[in-house]
């Protein structure tokens, strides 16, 4: 049972960096971003509201998240790895960066299932797969704002992936000195291998620069959930040095 929670959880952090990262791969970049879930009842349990701090490291070909003091999410695209951190037990899981299914198979691969078991996972995920076409939708508006000293202009997003959808107010701004070429053609090694990631990476192109203020709500299995992300801070220098790097003493996880 623990080995498909794991399974499971490994799935479920790619599908999340997957659509995260491409909004802030801006090159050798820091951010941090607080992030405000309300509390919500979904199946009969219920959620209390969160707050999370959320950091972000990335470079050309590397990146870093750190959500909260427990976990981290490293990835190394030169080398198609992508590193999941559990400071908590002080060990961490090597997972191969690429498609879904390749994610799907290497973790079926590690786990301690029966060869049955596995089959069934893998017909599982893949129909799972075949569902998670995302549909994204960027309208441009012309209303403005200062947000934190930055000129922002706000973009409505609608977005729909399986039974989930959501709508997005975003405020995104070009005040940050970046490329924002490299940052758009960046984005593309993360989704270039998901349903749907043509229309979804033109739609994105919709939004310019990044986004410091982002309200999502959205619903699935009768539960609405709001969430609001906000970036603090937004600057241009070198990551500490081990910063994309997993801790020394920390053991590999299977």
């Amino acid at each position: 049972m623990r080995s498909r929670q794991l399974f499971m959880g490994s799935c479920l952090v790619f599908v999340f960096v997957s659509l995260l990262v491409p909004t802030w791969l801006l090159g050798d970049v820091y951010i941090k971003q607080k992030r405000h879930t309300d509390a919500f009842e979904v199946m009969g349990q219920k959620q209390p509201a969160k707050d999370e701090i959320l950091e972000f490291w990335l470079s050309q070909n590397k990146g870093r998240i750190d959500m909260g003091e427990d976990h981290s999410v490293i990835i190394l695209l030169d080398q198609g790895i992508m590193y999941l951190v559990d400071h908590t037990r002080m060990e961490y899981r090597e997972v191969p960066y690429g498609s879904l299914d390749e994610i799907v198979s290497y973790s079926l691969s590690q786990s301690d299932m029966s060869a049955e078991e596995q089959a069934q996972a893998q017909q599982f995920m893949k129909g799972m797969m075949d569902m998670m076409k995302a549909e994204v939708n960027v309208e441009e508006t012309e209303e403005t704002r200062e947000i934190r000293g930055w000129n922002t202009r706000k973009y409505l997003m609608k977005t729909k992936i399986m039974m989930m959808e959501g709508t997005s107010e975003i405020w995104a701004t070009e005040d940050v000195d970046i490329d924002y070429d490299l940052y758009r053609s960046l984005g593309a090694p993360f989704m270039a291998k998901q349903p749907g990631f043509d229309q979804v990476f033109e739609e994105m192109k919709k939004i310019k620069g990044i986004a410091v203020l982002n309200v999502t709500t959205s619903g699935a299995m009768g539960a609405q959930v709001k969430s609001t992300e906000e970036v603090l801070e937004a600057v241009e220098k070198s990551a500490p040095s081990g910063t994309y790097e997993v801790s020394q003493g920390y053991k590999k996880a299977n």
